[in-house]
């Protein structure tokens, strides 16, 4: 975990919390709580990777929830490679793709209730995989989730969790020789101790 204040570009790590099995909505409750209270009371809002349960996280917070939007591009274009054209559906996806940039933008209402409808449309088009199917329609129940950035400028949002992606891929390079859970924990937060913090840009600089 990493805290960002609201008007700083650089996140700053938490010590890191060790949980034995998969990650687990349960587990992220244990985990929130080793935040001490007093900067606990300070957080205004959450930025996630989307796992089942974070809006309900936040909401027990009292948190504003930020949905990731590289996590949620990736989804649509699971399976997409040098070949992608000769893929199955390959032509509607990418023009799904287009009109769910449209919806992640700070567009206007008339342009982003167009591409809503023709997105429905797309998306029940038989030539649409499904899991793309599946991915959108969970989009269009979470949306607002995804523009809280939008609706909540003054806290300077960002977009994804890509600062906190490419701190786990330096933490499993520096920990690779690691043989026992506790040896683990202890080089992970030696490293972060370490390392501090990472750049984190908000809304109003990524324009």
């Amino acid at each position: 975990m990493a805290l960002k204040p609201v008007h700083a570009h650089r996140m700053h790590y938490i010590d890191p919390v060790l949980i034995r099995g998969r990650e687990k909505l349960e587990e992220w409750y244990k985990v929130i709580d080793t935040i001490p209270p007093k900067t606990r009371r300070q957080i205004k809002a959450l930025v996630s990777d989307g796992l089942r349960g974070f809006q309900q996280l936040a909401t027990s917070h009292e948190w504003i929830h930020q949905r990731c939007h590289f996590h949620l591009l990736a989804s649509l274009v699971c399976g997409k490679g040098k070949r992608r054209y000769l893929t199955c559906g390959s032509s509607v996806r990418d023009k799904i793709l287009d009109l769910i940039r449209i919806l992640l933008a700070d567009e206007p209402v008339k342009k982003r209730d167009r591409a809503r409808r023709t997105l429905s449309r797309h998306i029940n088009n038989p030539a649409c995989p499904s899991y793309v199917r599946k991915h959108v329609l969970e989009f269009f129940e979470r949306e607002h989730d995804f523009r809280s950035y939008l609706t909540h400028p003054h806290l300077h949002l960002p977009t994804t969790t890509s600062a906190m992606e490419s701190t786990g891929r330096l933490v499993r390079k520096a920990t690779r020789t690691a043989r026992t859970p506790e040896s683990l924990r202890l080089r992970v937060v030696a490293f972060l101790r370490l390392k501090r913090s990472v750049v984190c840009n908000g809304f109003d600089a990524q324009h």
